[in-house]
């Protein structure tokens, strides 16, 4: 089986390295523009010019082999609305659709962290745990990542959609007990599908998945 993974706001496609690691399925991960080995493209602030950037790859990784579309917070948004994609085109479905660490895109509060000034940004994204102290401290790191951060986030925070979805795909949800995202939230996924997803909360804040890795990745395939 196929995993194709979108990475969460400043990440790339080494993103889940911890999860891919002695995992019995492949892994495929994507660096959108502006990210990892396509820092030379610039980046984008939207999650529909995230997915028609990455379609193609997609396309190409997904073609006549069984697979699961998979994200973690932006990432959800994305794995979302690439399924949305994919069946406009006709492409074949995932075997499942697994949206971790995010609100539903009808339900988020609406917040515009993006914006913020630097040193208040910068410690909203300490207070996620995304990024380590130590390249926090970095100012010349953090110089190359800062823009990248504030355009994904800026583009998750962006996105709505209210749609509710007859597609005949299993869905699973995976959300921390103590994430800044509201438990309601987050459960309010059942309401973008006919067929209600499988839930499963976890211990831990928005980076939960790589506290119970053998979980997480039980139930991604």
């Amino acid at each position: 089986m196929k995993i194709i993974a979108y990475p969460f706001a400043g990440g790339s496609a080494y993103s889940y390295a911890r999860l891919a690691r002695e995992h019995a399925h492949e892994w495929i991960t994507f660096d959108p523009p502006g990210h990892g080995s396509n820092m030379r493209y610039p980046l984008l602030h939207s999650i529909p010019e995230m997915v028609t950037a990455l379609l193609e790859p997609t396309l190409r990784a997904t073609a006549g082999s069984p697979y699961i579309l998979f994200g973690h917070s932006m990432g959800a948004y994305i794995a979302l609305a690439m399924l949305d994609r994919l069946v406009e085109l006709g492409a074949s479905p995932p075997q499942r659709l697994v949206l971790s660490g995010a609100a539903a895109p009808h339900r988020r509060a609406l917040h515009r962290h993006a914006e913020l000034p630097h040193k208040e940004f910068l410690e909203w994204v300490a207070n996620m745990g995304g990024i380590s102290a130590e390249v926090l401290a970095e100012p010349q790191l953090m110089e190359l990542f800062e823009p990248i951060l504030r355009a994904d986030i800026g583009a998750a925070e962006a996105y709505f959609d209210g749609s509710q979805r007859q597609y005949d795909v299993p869905v699973r949800v995976l959300l921390g007990l103590d994430d800044r995202i509201a438990l309601a939230d987050g459960l309010a996924w059942a309401d973008c599908f006919v067929n209600a997803p499988e839930v499963h909360c976890f211990a831990g804040g928005h980076f939960f998945l790589f506290d119970e890795v053998e979980k997480v990745q039980s139930l991604i395939a």
